[in-house]
């Protein structure tokens, strides 16, 4: 599926920051069938960091929404949650109460120090990525090619993983590889900022992580 003008904006967002032309976009675009889980759980990491760095930028984005569509009233909600804004609170109240706003995280997200556990986490931090230009992310996501395993080890610890925790965790593990591996060759082939990122991962040679990383960047 190609990507629609908010897919493609997201994507390149860390070289060109425009928060108010994001959100107009990010207003403007319908939800449907294209909007994945993964679309409503990682766009909201990717506006919380646009309004970190842009605040005057953050009543835009909740006027923009207020009254709209549920879905990404909920999204900007998550947003505002995981953000640091100064006035964050306040502006939760304004897109969805005040009992809403009183259940927010006291301190917002870090996302430099997210540990996945789950596929959908490693979407999360290359939205932050692009939200940022932030390569500490493509490093967060690099680290996880140190779980990798040949498919046919990790079939059968996904058959018992339900069963036994520690089989569970190494299966989790995995898996997360098997995303982070796929993620880093799709934007390594299409932006030389990570390929940039995996060259000095490769380069520490620190176990399989680096031996990964050096293998999908010969693989381009």
């Amino acid at each position: 599926m190609d990507c629609n003008a908010l897919e493609k904006a997201v994507i390149g967002y860390f070289r060109k920051p425009d928060a108010l032309g994001i959100i107009a976009l990010f207003a403007a675009e319908p939800v449907t069938e294209r909007w994945r889980a993964q679309t409503v759980l990682t766009l909201p990491v990717f506006l919380a960091l646009v309004v970190d760095a842009q605040p005057d930028a953050a009543a835009a984005l909740v006027d923009a929404i207020r009254g709209g569509d549920p879905v990404k009233v909920e999204m900007v909600a998550q947003a505002l949650n995981y953000s640091h804004h100064t006035d964050r609170r306040r502006l939760m109240e304004r897109l969805v109460g005040e009992h809403a706003a009183g259940a927010m995280d006291p301190d917002g997200a870090v996302f430099t120090e997210f540990l996945p556990t789950h596929p959908v986490h490693v979407d999360m931090l290359w939205a932050a990525f692009f939200a940022t230009g932030d390569v500490a992310y493509v490093d967060r996501i690099s680290g996880l090619l140190a779980g990798w395993m040949p498919e046919a080890q990790l079939q059968p610890l996904l058959a018992v993983a339900a069963r036994d925790e520690a089989v569970a965790q190494r299966a989790m593990a995995g898996v997360l590889a098997g995303a982070a591996q796929l993620s880093l060759s799709v934007n390594a082939r299409d932006l030389v900022e990570v390929r940039a990122a995996l060259e000095a991962f490769a380069g520490r040679q620190d176990g399989l992580g680096s031996a990964m990383a050096a293998r999908i960047l010969a693989g381009l």
